[in-house]
C-alpha cells in the first residue's frame, strides 16, 4: 500500500472583484479572479541529481536512502527541497497587495510621522500682523517588525522507503506556510478593534468612529463611506480627501455584498407611504461604489467587512528578511539524523504590518448577518 498524497492539502480561496463605473455611474465592466492558496506541486521532480547513477552504459535508480551517502547528496537535497518550497511560496500571490504598502526595512520598528496640515488661511488685512501657521506633527505610528520560524522534519522513513511524493508535499506546504503566515498577519491586523483609533469626538471626521458594529446594508455603507471623507486634520481641521474604494470581507458576506454593489436597480422594501433615503429610485448610486471586492476566508469567519482608501499608502507592509528555508549540513553524520532519524529545516520570515493612519479606513465586527434597509 502506498503513501503518496495521503495527507489533506490546506487550501485558501480568495476572490479579488474589480467593478468599473462609466461617466453616469452604471457599471460597465467586472473582473473575478481568484486566488487559490494551496501546496499543489509544480512539476519539479526532487533529487533526479542523486537518484539515478551511470552504470556500464546505463542508468540505474538507487533507493534515496543509499543517493543520500553519495558526497554531493547534502547540498543537492537541500537545493531540491528549497526549490520546491520557493515554487509554491512564489505561486501563491499576496492577496492583500492592492490595499498595501510594501518596503524594505531594516530595523527592530519603523516610526511613521505625520505632519499637520496648514489648513485654511486666516484673513489678514493689509496692514496687521500675519499670524503665525501651524508647522508641526499630527501624530505617529509605530509598527513593529516580528519574526515568524519553525522547524519542519524530513523522516528518516520517508527517505528509506522512498516515499517521495511526501517529502516534495512537505516541502511545498513549507512555502505555502509562508504565504499564509503573512495574509494571516495582515488580515489578523484589519480585524482586530484596538487599531482603530479615530472619531468625530476627537475631530478626526465629522461622522463618528472608524471602529463600529454596524451590520452591513445601504445605510451603514453610506455611514462609513462619509466617515472616510470626511477625514481630517486634528489641528488644522482640513480635510484629508480620503475617499473609500476597496471593501474587504469573508466568505459569508459575499452575497450580499455582491448584491448591493453589483445591482443596476435598488427597490423599496416598506409601503410607499413610508419615507426612505435608500430605495426610492430606480437607480442604484452605490453599485460600483467600491470598486473592488477582496472576500477572503482569513478575514473572519462572521459578518464583519472593513472599506478604505486603496490608494493613499495607509497600511504597511515592512519587509526585514522574506520567506526562507535553512537546514544543518544535510546528510547522514549531522545531528539530528544521528540522533532523531530526520533531517530538520527552519523556515522563517520577518516583517511587520500596521496602519500608518487609519483615518483611511473603518471596520465593522458586526455578528449579525446582512439587512436589507
Amino acid at each position: 500500500m502506498t503513501q503518496a498524497n495521503a495527507m489533506v492539502q490546506p487550501s485558501g480561496k480568495t476572490k479579488i472583484i474589480k467593478l468599473q463605473r462609466d461617466s453616469e455611474g452604471q457599471i460597465t465592466e467586472i473582473t473575478e479572479k481568484a486566488v487559490v492558496h494551496t501546496a499543489a506541486q509544480v512539476g519539479y521532480n526532487l533529487f533526479e541529481q542523486i537518484r539515478y547513477i551511470e552504470a556500464n552504459g546505463r542508468r540505474h535508480r538507487i533507493p534515496l536512502s543509499e543517493a543520500l551517502l553519495l558526497p554531493d547528496a547534502g547540498n543537492i537535497f537541500k537545493q531540491d527541497i528549497r526549490k520546491v518550497a520557493f515554487d509554491a511560496f512564489n505561486a501563491n500571490p499576496r492577496t492583500f497587495e492592492g490595499f498595501t504598502n510594501i518596503v524594505d526595512s531594516n530595523l527592530p520598528q519603523e516610526e511613521y510621522l505625520r505632519d499637520a496640515a496648514i489648513g485654511v488661511l486666516p484673513k489678514a488685512p493689509s496692514g496687521t500682523p500675519a499670524p503665525d501657521l501651524i508647522s508641526d506633527f499630527e501624530g505617529g505610528t509605530i509598527i513593529v517588525n516580528d519574526l515568524y520560524r519553525g522547524i519542519v522534519k524530513i523522516l528518516g522513513d520517508w527517505i528509506k522507503f522512498d516515499k517521495i511524493n511526501k517529502i516534495a508535499q512537505i516541502a511545498a506546504e513549507m512555502g505555502l506556510s509562508g504565504r499564509m503566515t503573512e495574509e494571516n498577519a495582515v488580515y489578523s491586523y484589519i480585524t482586530t478593534t484596538g487599531n482603530y483609533n479615530r472619531g468625530s469626538a476627537t475631530d478626526d471626521n465629522d461622522v463618528g468612529a472608524n471602529q463600529q458594529t454596524l451590520t452591513w446594508n445601504a445605510d451603514t455603507l453610506r455611514e462609513a463611506l462619509a466617515i472616510i471623507a470626511t477625514s481630517k486634520d486634528r489641528k488644522s481641521g482640513a480635510y484629508l480627501g480620503y475617499n473609500a474604494d476597496t471593501i474587504i470581507i469573508g466568505p459569508r458576506l459575499q452575497v450580499p455584498v455582491i448584491q448591493l454593489l453589483r445591482s443596476v436597480e435598488l427597490s423599496r422594501v416598506h409601503g410607499n407611504t413610508t419615507s426612505e433615503a435608500i430605495g426610492t429610485g430606480a437607480v442604484n448610486p452605490l453599485a460600483g461604489a467600491l470598486s473592488t471586492i477582496i472576500v477572503s476566508p482569513w478575514f473572519g469567519t462572521s459578518f464583519q467587512w472593513a472599506i478604505c482608501d486603496s490608494k493613499r499608502n495607509t497600511f504597511k507592509y515592512q519587509q526585514v528578511e522574506g520567506f526562507n528555508v535553512f537546514q544543518q549540513t544535510q546528510n547522514v553524520a549531522s545531528e539530528s539524523w544521528l540522533h532523531l532519524d530526520v533531517l530538520e529545516y527552519l523556515i522563517r520570515g520577518h516583517f511587520g504590518v500596521g496602519f500608518v493612519d487609519d483615518r483611511a479606513w473603518f471596520y465593522s465586527d458586526s455578528t449579525t448577518d446582512a439587512t436589507v434597509s
